[in-house]
């Protein structure tokens, strides 16, 4: 137990470090100055940008004119952009969830990068990359360049504070390259930036299928529900401090966690919700297919989300889908008060309220109407709408024809497919084509 407790307070410490008074971190990005001003003395050009990137993401104060500097610095001459973007391609290493492709760049194609649309005749087509981590392994094996002649590209970034080389690698391509922003600080760090990515305000998160997430006629006999890998930044061990003081007010919460291995192990959940006193309010589901969390979260009252950083969460809406409310923590990501969080949908909350926000919801939580609000504000055919219509516009405005949109595309749990699963058929020869361009 003792060690466990040394595992809490260490985990609090970085917390601290990174996301909490940040008003008062502006010290920190004048060393941060320094150390990248040093390490570019050095030639260490790369380890310079990474810095870069760690102290833009924290959201400290001073973070965001200080990633516009050097991102600028770095990105807007384009020799010096390609040498730096060379240096992270030569720096890739294999990991679990990159291996296969390192390996096997073939296997990107029709999942991790999805033809939308097919070019005709001075018409462009169209493709989305989706993860972080795979936008430089694009640019690695293929040629992005020639692809771009035929194709606009899209990118779906995985995680926020895009001031990294994997998404500003296609800041100097030879035409637009289009990137989702979900965060008002990074649709404006980009647009600060004035280079070849143009945004586009929806992210991961619109492209749940909400065929599969669909609310039933059962009991909600689920109080909480957190849909959340078994990972650090998940905090789990907060949430538990959090919730437990339902315990003072009268309160004993069914509660159910869906996940799967990722930095932790479920043992080392449990041993969390033992520490914090709830592990009996707990069952525990790991790494079950989307159906299984769909009836889940059908039976569900309220979803929480409780990460203080991470992308755009997918899994609150997926509740949504289903009818089930949700509590994110405030101040999640930059703090943006999300127009998804509403009277319609849920509430925010924080470590002091979590439990009493929980019982009130848990009250009424049948006067809520999450699915009505996001069929109509942040679905995927939504989401196809406002890309169809940003592209087009700029496509006819640089006197380029749009004479068919694109198809509507959903996230599944690992990668990317079709709302309409018979539009594969018509894109087999764009893959091809992709195909023909990896490079030699």
């Amino acid at each position: 137990m003792n060690k466990l407790k040394i595992k809490i307070l260490k985990e609090k410490l970085i917390e601290l470090i990174k996301y909490d008074h940040n008003q008062w971190k502006f010290p920190f990005v004048l060393v941060a100055h320094l150390a990248v001003f040093a390490h570019s003395l050095m030639g260490k050009r790369l380890n310079a940008f990474n810095i870069v990137s760690s102290v833009y993401r924290t959201g400290w104060k001073g973070s965001f004119s200080f990633g516009v500097y050097w991102a600028k610095k770095a990105f807007n001459d384009t020799d010096n952009a390609k040498q730096l973007v060379q240096l992270a391609i030569d720096d890739i290493q294999p990991l679990s969830n990159t291996a296969q492709f390192i390996e096997h760049p073939d296997r990107m194609l029709d999942g991790i990068v999805t033809v939308l649309k097919s070019p005709s005749n001075n018409e462009k087509g169209v493709i989305l990359l989706n993860y972080s981590y795979y936008f430089l392994l694009f640019r690695k094996f293929y040629d992005i360049e020639k692809i771009s002649q035929d194709y606009i590209i899209i990118l779906e970034p995985s995680w926020a504070g895009f001031c990294e080389v994997s998404i500003l690698s296609y800041a100097n391509t030879s035409d637009s390259v289009y990137l989702m922003c979900y965060e008002k600080r990074d649709l404006d760090f980009i647009q600060a930036l004035d280079c070849k990515i143009k945004p586009l305000k929806i992210g991961p998160s619109w492209f749940v299928n909400h065929t599969n997430f669909q609310p039933h006629n059962v009991e909600r006999d689920i109080d909480i529900i957190m849909v959340a890998a078994w990972a650090k930044f998940k905090r789990h061990g907060a949430f538990f401090k959090a919730i437990s003081k339902l315990k003072g007010l009268g309160v004993t919460p069914k509660i159910t966690l869906v996940g799967y291995p990722v930095d932790m192990t479920q043992d080392e959940i449990v041993e969390l919700a033992e520490f914090y006193g709830v592990k009996d309010w707990l069952t525990i589901y790991e790494s079950i297919t989307h159906q299984e969390v769909s009836a889940l979260l059908n039976r569900s009252k309220v979803n929480v989300l409780w990460s203080k950083f991470e992308g755009n969460n997918r899994a609150i809406i997926e509740g949504m889908f289903c009818n089930t409310i949700v509590v994110m923590r405030e101040n999640h990501n930059y703090g943006e008060h999300y127009d998804f969080i509403n009277p319609q949908t849920g509430d925010f909350a924080g470590e002091d309220t979590l439990a009493a926000k929980v019982k009130d919801l848990l009250t009424r939580h049948e006067s809520f109407s999450p699915r009505d609000y996001v069929i109509n504000n942040r679905s995927c055919i939504e989401a196809a709408a406002i890309m169809n219509k940003e592209i087009s516009n700029n496509e006819r405005a640089i006197g380029r024809n749009w004479s068919k949109d694109m198809v509507v595309k959903v996230n599944e749990l690992h990668q990317m497919d079709y709302l309409d699963l018979s539009d594969r058929e018509q894109f087999k020869r764009d893959y091809e084509t992709l195909l023909s361009n990896l490079k030699s």
